[in-house]
């Protein structure tokens, strides 16, 4: 069965939309709820993104626990196990098609994905999927290659600070959970502890950007997500996430998203709910 340019299969209750772009096996998949995966060790590395719902990744070791927002490499032979949610969940898989792929070093460790932006490009990918227009197999090559460049420095900056102190954890889950409010720099040193300078410094080492621009992606990204799930105005959506008028927002959510809100919850009307 096919819909766009992707066929769909189901298997076990798992509905799996996907397609070959440029190397790689871009699909979207979508879990009941509570369905467990049984182990294995995955042959070809991959990246995942959640969409919606939630997930505990089982290794030898230990558990991780992934929602919507999530992002992760899963590198091959890692031997894990999966259970998702009571509302299950959508998942965004790309997976390179052989050992040879360009950019699959990027794939080489488990990393979980902190930087924002991720979602909102896991959801045009899965909204190109279902696409029936001409145009739907370049689109979703072109959002493929931004998540996986975006993989790419992400893995990159993991390296580089390869021992993050332990406030920089405490400094970015701070910003996160005042995702909708202003934080400044000198609030965010006196809660973690550390001199303001040093936090900006060490900041964007770890990041690739400033305190103060991570925290407007993140916002960004918060929006992005609150515009498929409902239909809530979106200039409500944006007084919420901080921003001073729609005007403003829209200009900063086209930069940053490559389109305005109102096409992008167009685009995603395209993924089932």
């Amino acid at each position: 069965m096919g819909v766009g340019f992707a066929a769909v299969t189901e298997d076990d209750g798992v509905l799996v939309t996907s397609a070959d772009v440029n190397g790689f096996t871009v699909s979207e998949l979508r879990l009941p709820p509570g369905y467990r995966q049984a182990a294995f060790d995955p042959p070809l590395p991959y990246l995942a993104l959640v969409l919606e719902g939630s997930m505990v990744k089982s290794f030898r070791a230990r558990t991780m626990h992934f929602q919507d927002g999530s992002a992760f490499t899963m590198p091959a032979g890692m031997w894990h196990g999966a259970r998702f949610g009571t509302a299950g969940a959508t998942i965004v898989i790309v997976r390179p098609r052989s050992e040879s792929t360009p950019l699959t070093a990027a794939f080489g460790r488990l990393v979980e994905l902190r930087g924002p932006g991720f979602n909102w490009l896991a959801w045009r990918l899965a909204a190109e999927l279902r696409a029936a227009d001409a145009a739907a197999p370049l689109a979703a090559e072109g959002f493929a290659l931004e998540l996986l460049a975006a993989t790419t420095r992400e893995a990159t900056v993991e390296r580089q600070v390869a021992r993050p102190p332990r406030w920089l954890a405490s400094a970015e889950e701070f910003i996160r959970a005042r995702i909708c409010e202003p934080v400044r720099l000198r609030e965010l040193a006196d809660a973690v502890g550390v001199n303001p300078a040093h936090l900006a410094r060490v900041f964007r080492a770890r990041y690739g950007t400033s305190v103060g621009e991570y925290g407007r992606r993140l916002r960004l990204d918060w929006a992005a997500a609150e515009i498929v799930r409902g239909d809530r105005p979106i200039v409500e959506i944006a007084t919420e996430a901080g921003f001073a008028d729609q005007s403003h927002f829209t200009r900063l959510f086209k930069r940053y998203v490559g389109t305005t809100p109102g096409r992008y919850r167009e685009e995603a009307t395209r993924v089932p709910r």
